[in-house]
């Protein structure tokens, strides 16, 4: 498959390639989630993403999606926390 390829070749860094959620955070203004499913929940206070096998729960305040993508998505706000459930 060409996934393995590229994971064996080091081209895509195995998290991307084996389907796990990647999480990047720029201060508590912004996330950028990898590799989710789908949005559950969208409010400006609580925004309910589904994993893989779990769902991911940002809290905050004034949030907003940047944008989204098959892939990704990225969050803005105040975020005050982030949780995993399930799983």
């Amino acid at each position: 498959m060409f996934a393995d390829w590229l994971q064996d070749h080091q081209i895509v860094p195995e998290e991307l390639s084996a389907d796990v959620p990647v999480l990047y955070a720029l201060g508590q203004n912004e996330i950028k989630i990898q590799n989710y499913k789908k949005i559950i929940q969208y409010s400006p206070k609580e925004m309910v993403l589904l994993l893989k096998s779990q769902r991911l729960v940002v809290q905050g305040d004034h949030l907003d999606i940047n944008y989204f993508n098959a892939d990704e998505i990225c969050i803005r706000g105040h975020i005050v926390s982030i949780t995993y459930q399930g799983g």
